[in-house]
Parts: C-alpha cells; structure tokens; sequence
C-alpha cells in the first residue's frame, strides 16, 4: 500500500513537472508526498534531461537571507542554501525570505543538489 501511494506521488510530480518545465515555467511545484516523512529524493526526466530532486521538511531552526536550517522530524539539521531566485509561500500565500522565522514548518525542494528553488512554510 505504500508503494502504492509513493508511485502515485511520483507519477503526479512527473505530470506537474512536465508540464511546468514543457510551458517554459519556473521550477516544479514541490510534490504532494503522503505519510510521515523528513527527506525524499525523487529522479525525474525533465525534457530528456535526467533531475534529482529533493524534498525535506522540517521546523526552521535558523534562518538568514542565504540559508536555511531545519530540524527534521527524524533529527537531522539540513542547511539549505538560499537565493534570489527562491520562490517562498507562506501560508499559501506568496511571500519574501525575510517572512520566515524560527519554530515555522518549511518544505524545500531543491533540484540536483542546488539551492532551494522552492520554500513553503506555515506560521505557527
């Protein structure tokens, strides 16, 4: 059952990704991943292009306009870098960098190891 729900995770993150990188989007949406979980690393064909991308979740424990740390639920403390370019929600709601705070829970998605393109994240 659980395969199951993971393929199905994965098949729609390959249909919103295709479709995100086919009408010359921005990056893939952070995926809808069922279950209790802290890191996924999914491998995707992205226009014939091989991608990893990776997803953890986790409280903010530091933050800087850089980088961010969260504290996983299984205790690893991931540093995600940062840019510009980082597409941040807060709340469902687009917002800035600057918005995140400590104890907030974030969802990163990174791809091939990079910078996070994308942070969504929930007040307390």
């Amino acid at each position: 059952m659980r395969r199951l729900a993971v393929a199905l995770a994965v098949l729609s993150l390959l249909a919103g990704a295709g479709t995100a990188a086919g009408a010359g989007g921005g990056p893939p949406q952070i995926p809808r991943i069922p279950g209790k979980w802290s890191h996924v690393e999914l491998n995707v064909t992205i226009k014939r292009v091989p991608h990893t991308l990776i997803v953890d979740r986790g409280k903010i424990i530091q933050i800087t306009t850089t980088t961010l740390t969260l504290r996983e639920p299984d205790g690893e403390t991931p540093t995600i870098d940062l840019t510009d370019q980082t597409i941040v929600t807060l709340d469902g709601r687009p917002a800035a960098t600057f918005s995140l705070r400590r104890r907030m829970t974030a969802i990163t998605l990174r791809v091939d190891g990079g910078a996070a393109v994308r942070v969504r994240a929930t007040s307390f």
